[in-house]
């Protein structure tokens, strides 16, 4: 099975989903493996650290309305200090000191004050109540306070010492870190996704270049140039409608030259005739006399008709066949042609009848030009039934169309020439002349004409069983 290319688009859409998912993965895992192979020792800052243990022990005060069952607490908090911190204390809402951790927090006193900042040149006050405070010593290290509220009210305060200046300490993000795992997980999904849209795009775009060559060459009047099929099934489909328009323009182009030879042929015969007459009579081979005029009136007869055949089926191609419909009624078409050619059937000994179904309703046509169908059809098979054989001529009505069929009971036709029987001089015995069979064209004059009204034409036939040519016509 080929696929369509709707399933291709499908694919490429999934894979690039798949693959920016997958992409943005991959940068987030490069992105951790750069940063933990530079900073192994990472930890978060301190001021994060700060408001996350405040809100934890804010959580712990409201659980037991008061610091009594702080130790267990607090000793998880001296053995989860981060990276810098020196010391950690804990007061309550009095200020008062519950717990300390480490060496080097001020007295209690500094801590009651408001923690004011040590260095000389900055000055000595007190905080706003419960207002967290970051201050500098002059032993280079940086003291914290973070209130612990409860319902709005101050229950306590978190202070902390540790090494470093005001701000995020050491432990920072590494963002050229990010950024470097980033642009490389970028780029290779880039290359990925680039390499996929050109193997999509060549195996769609390389079928209709190829198809556009055999174009350019067919135009070029190179009529055998054919498509190989590729593997995507609409493009396959186009590419087997492109070798059947090929086929079809080359059985054309063919068949016009067949016709311009057949053409050719018809003309030169009649000519040739009324030349060489013309030329006995010059050389006094030939007498002016009736007998020859006549002859010669004949050629030209033939040569009228055989023009106004190749006319109409001209302008039946081109479909400006005019056509002068009226109501007509059947069963009258069928008798017309039955007495138009009753003398000719004598003639040749064959039995003509008519056998019209009774009760046929009316037709919209042209008359004369299904007059000239029943009539091609009619002398076609007087023409192939030997004598004492029967021809009938009958109609038939079906609810939606009336059905003409002319039956002989001649030799038939060979299968193999029946597919062709209905092309312009088209003819089963290639040794039959003019004079036995015309020029092969009132069996493709008829299906034009008939086409031109809507309706379809075929015949059924066996050897040594005869031929039945049948028509329709639609009644609306």
């Amino acid at each position: 099975m080929r696929p369509r290319i709707f399933s291709l688009m499908l694919l490429a859409f999934a894979l690039v989903i798949i693959l920016g998912i997958g992409g943005m993965t991959t940068f987030f895992w490069l992105a951790v493996i750069s940063f933990e192979r530079g900073h192994g020792d990472w930890s978060p800052p301190p001021e994060f650290y700060a408001r996350t243990q405040s809100q934890q022990l804010a959580e712990l005060y409201e659980r037991d309305r008061s610091w009594a069952n702080l130790e267990p607490r607090f000793a998880e908090l001296e053995r989860e200090l981060p990276k810098g911190v020196q010391a950690l204390g804990l007061l309550d809402a009095d200020g008062r000191v519950l717990r300390t951790s480490g060496t080097g927090l001020p007295p209690v006193g500094a801590l009651l004050g408001g923690l004011p900042p040590t260095r000389p040149e900055a000055p000595t006050r007190p905080a706003p109540p419960g207002a967290p405070f970051v201050g500098g010593r002059d032993d280079g290290l940086t003291m914290q306070s973070v209130p612990i509220r409860l319902d709005g009210a101050q229950v306590g305060t978190l202070v902390l010492l540790y090494s470093g200046s005001p701000g995020i300490g050491d432990g920072s993000f590494p963002i050229s870190s990010i950024g470097r795992g980033f642009l490389s997980a970028a780029l290779a999904l880039a290359v990925i996704l680039l390499g996929l849209a050109a193997l999509f795009s060549g195996r769609i775009s390389s079928p209709l270049r190829q198809l556009n060559r055999a174009a350019q060459a067919m135009a070029g009047g190179d009529l055998q140039v054919r498509v190989r099929p590729p593997m995507l099934r609409e493009l396959a489909d186009l590419a087997l409608s492109f070798n059947r328009m090929a086929d079809s323009l080359e059985a054309a182009d063919q068949q016009r030259r067949q016709l311009t030879a057949d053409v050719a042929h018809e003309l030169r015969t009649p000519l040739s005739i009324i030349k060489g007459r013309l030329e006995g009579v010059q050389d006094g081979i030939y007498r002016a006399d009736p007998a020859q005029i006549d002859g010669l009136l004949d050629e030209v007869a033939l040569l009228e008709r055989l023009i106004d055949d190749l006319r109409l089926l001209a302008l039946a191609d081109a479909g400006q066949l005019a056509l002068y419909a009226e109501t007509v009624d059947p069963a009258h078409l069928v008798r017309d042609a039955q007495r138009s050619f009753a003398q000719q059937a004598e003639q040749r000994g064959v039995s003509l009848r008519s056998a019209p179904s009774a009760d046929l309703p009316e037709l919209s046509a042209d008359p004369q030009r299904i007059a000239q169908v029943l009539g091609n059809l009619v002398a076609n098979a007087l023409r192939h039934t030997p004598p004492g054989g029967t021809v009938s001529i009958g109609a038939t009505h079906d609810g939606a169309a009336v059905t003409f069929a002319v039956c002989d009971s001649g030799s038939g036709i060979d299968p193999a020439d029946l597919p062709y029987i209905f092309d312009r001089f088209y003819r089963a015995d290639r040794s039959r002349t003019r004079g036995s069979g015309g020029a092969g064209l009132g069996l493709a004059i008829a299906r034009r004409i008939v086409e031109a009204h809507s309706g379809r034409i075929w015949a059924v036939s066996a050897p040594g069983q005869g031929t039945t040519v049948s028509f329709t016509l639609p009644l609306a």
